[in-house]
């Protein structure tokens, strides 16, 4: 067992002062504090001008996938929410935090029932996302000479040598499928689970990820 408690602390970064109150109190209470690196929307506005849109899109990624990486490391996250609010971006951050089983603390409590169906909008939406990128992939790949290329905008998770952008799908192609809404997805009732195939922190990692790809295409 650890000798302190490691703590990431998530939020919009709007509340600079909020995370900095409470990297402080935190720490005086015997905590590794992890922090975010750097506050976009309040202080460090410049770190984004001048950059084009791809450029600005990848970095966005890059920080989300860091921060999910920060929730790895810590046992628990702590949300600073002042007033109760949480964007989308934080959501996301809970979201991954509960289904990879850490503790979740905030400023302002936040219902355990509240984060439950949060969670499982997400896990739908992210199916749904998956069904649509594996029918994409499945579509266009054989125009292309490499993988690579597609796969390179897709959410995608791995096990061993497998690559796939749908875990809903199993590897087995012997496990029962039934007249589902999405072609190839196991049935709910065989018993497939992809957080046992995949694991937690994969699937909670492609989950996110797969929501946050389609909710920047929306916003192109």
């Amino acid at each position: 067992m650890r000798k302190y408690r490691v703590v990431t602390l998530c939020g919009s970064t709007r509340f600079k002062d909020e995370f900095i109150k409470m990297q402080k109190e935190l720490t005086l209470k015997g905590c590794i504090v992890i922090s975010v690196g750097l506050y976009g929307h309040s202080g460090d506005e410049e770190v984004w001008e001048g950059m084009d849109e791809n450029t600005l899109t990848e970095t966005k990624f890059m920080l989300d996938d860091m921060h999910k990486s920060k929730i790895d490391m810590a046992d628990e996250i702590f949300v600073i929410n002042p007033n109760g609010y949480i964007g989308e971006s934080t959501w996301s951050e809970i979201c991954y935090a509960f289904m990879t089983g850490k503790t979740i603390d905030a400023i302002e409590p936040i219902d355990r029932n509240t984060i439950e169906q949060k969670v499982s909008l997400h896990i739908k939406i992210a199916e749904m996302h998956a069904a649509r990128q594996y029918d994409i992939w499945t579509h266009l790949s054989a125009d292309y000479p490499s993988d690579d290329f597609l796969l390179k905008d897709m959410a995608i998770i791995k096990k061993g040598n497998y690559i796939t952008m749908d875990p809903w799908v199993p590897e087995d192609e012997s496990i029962p499928t039934c007249d589902y809404p999405f072609i190839g997805h196991a049935d709910k009732q065989s018993g497939y689970d992809p957080f046992k195939i995949y694991g937690k922190q994969k699937m909670a990692r492609f989950i996110e990820e797969i929501i946050m790809r389609y909710r920047a295409e929306e916003n192109c």
